[in-house]
């Protein structure tokens, strides 16, 4: 007979439950990260999330912020300026917890795919404007 203990882990294991693979799951759009990244350095309007993600489409940039919205990871307010309607996206506080999840992948990025070929003064740059971005101490 054995005297090992059934840990909470074995029983997520038992039972297919990955907090990370769920977790991915849950992030499994390809511009969710890039989005929360562009909120956080500023950006608030659809039109600046299609400049900085030139690549996306209108139509799945829209999708994306509406499964953002009804994940309650951004809130949407509408301001009408005169004749103009113009919408916002922030974070909420779901979305804001995201931070530290965006810097590991954005330092990851850096310091070991660096695909953009940046020497490592640059990097330690752009990682330092990503930190104050994302609010990482």
């Amino acid at each position: 007979m054995s005297n090992s203990k059934v840990t909470k882990v074995d029983t997520m294991v038992e039972n297919n439950v990955c907090p990370i693979g769920n977790t991915l799951d849950f992030f499994n759009r390809k511009w969710i990260f890039c989005i929360l990244s562009n909120i956080f350095r500023g950006m608030k309007h659809f039109s600046e999330f299609k400049k900085a993600n030139p690549t996306i489409s209108n139509h799945i940039l829209s999708e994306t912020l509406k499964y953002m919205e009804e994940n309650n990871l951004v809130s949407k307010t509408t301001i009408e300026d005169g004749s103009r309607v113009q919408t916002e996206y922030s974070l909420t506080e779901k979305g804001l917890k995201t931070n530290k999840i965006l810097y590991e992948i954005t330092s990851y990025y850096f310091n070991e795919l660096n695909y953009a070929g940046y020497d490592d003064a640059q990097r330690q740059e752009v990682l330092k404007e990503y930190e104050q971005a994302f609010n990482i101490r």
